[in-house]
């Protein structure tokens, strides 16, 4: 009987380690936590500012800046081309600097080329939007870009007023509030992006 309940035990023993040191291995093999920059670029513009060890060429105009009630939008047109393959890509860029927004200051979207006239027809179908969209008391209009720049228009639940707010980020976030006479200002400045693009 001691016999058996020793070579019992020793068993025991021993896959209760070998089960140890395989969860502990496998544990081990999980990837570490990723940085942002290291996340797959969600369109051509950020397909190219995350280019490593290669000479990258960029062009800038700015645009304007639009006051909103809690901070600023920065738009710019830009151009990034590669120096060794000549490739570029083009569009927008949307600086968000709003009030109390995250540490580190400015939260910017990157909008392509073609996304450009979507963007626009959303902000003009945004724009007039009014209570007759929804059977209901209140509504909200939203879109946004592969890069993470968002439009809203939507009826405030305090006031019963119709208003707008733009959004960018990706881990980071901003809003800012503005009235829908702000909102089509900004897509005139996209529009003046988009032009100042096509003087190639």
């Amino acid at each position: 009987m001691n016999a058996h309940r020793l070579v019992f035990f020793a068993t025991a023993i021993v896959l209760t380690s070998t089960f140890t040191i395989q969860a502990q291995r496998r544990w081990e093999r999980l990837p570490a936590p990723r940085d942002p920059q290291f996340y797959e670029p969600r369109n051509k513009l950020e397909d190219f500012e995350g280019r490593v060890e290669t000479v990258l060429i960029k062009g800038r105009h700015w645009v304007g800046t639009l006051r909103a009630q809690n901070g600023t939008a920065r738009v710019e047109a830009t151009e990034i081309r590669d120096s060794v393959t000549s490739a570029t890509a083009s569009g927008a860029v949307i600086t968000i600097k709003a009030d109390g927004g995250p540490a580190g200051g400015d939260i910017r979207s990157l909008i392509d080329y073609d996304e450009i006239d979507a963007l626009l027809r959303a902000i003009d179908t945004a724009s007039k939007a009014s209570e007759t969209v929804t059977r209901l008391s209140h509504f909200e209009v939203r879109y946004r870009t592969k890069g993470d720049f968002e439009i809203m228009v939507f009826k405030q639940l305090e006031s019963n007023l119709v208003a707008a707010a733009i959004e960018g980020g990706f881990f980071d976030r901003s809003r800012l509030y503005l009235s829908i006479e702000d909102l089509v200002k900004l897509r005139w400045m996209i529009a003046q992006a988009k032009e100042r693009l096509d003087q190639r």
